[in-house]
């Protein structure tokens, strides 16, 4: 009886051991790439081959804090109005996450004359 018992406690580990591994595979296979700091800059053109910047460059962000509190004016209309900017020719946007999200930067750049 004591035997069993001993290889029913073994086995019963090995199993513990193979989920534990599984789980662990599949929580870095699905990309913590950036789970603690991203600072990435994305282009918001579908038609970049015929893009001209412009001489003028205007940004507008929005933070969310803690997951509870978002403010700010991220749209392209502010980001045309902090450049001066009456034609826009192009935009990007920015994205800051640190923390899994604790805290976000959105930010939409406008470039343009």
């Amino acid at each position: 009886m004591a035997t069993r018992q001993r290889r029913f406690e073994r086995s019963k580990k090995g199993m513990w051991k193979g989920i534990a591994s599984t789980l662990l595979i599949a929580l870095f296979s699905t990309g913590l790439s950036g789970c603690l700091y991203t600072d990435i800059k994305t282009p918001l053109d579908t038609d970049v081959a015929e893009t001209t910047l412009g001489t003028k460059v205007g940004r507008a962000s929005a933070r969310s804090y803690l997951f509870l509190f978002a403010t700010g004016d991220a749209s392209v209309e502010a980001a045309a109005r902090d450049g001066f900017i009456t034609t826009i020719r192009h935009l990007d946007a920015q994205q800051k996450v640190v923390l899994f999200g604790l805290y976000t930067e959105t930010t939409t750049i406008a470039y343009g004359d």
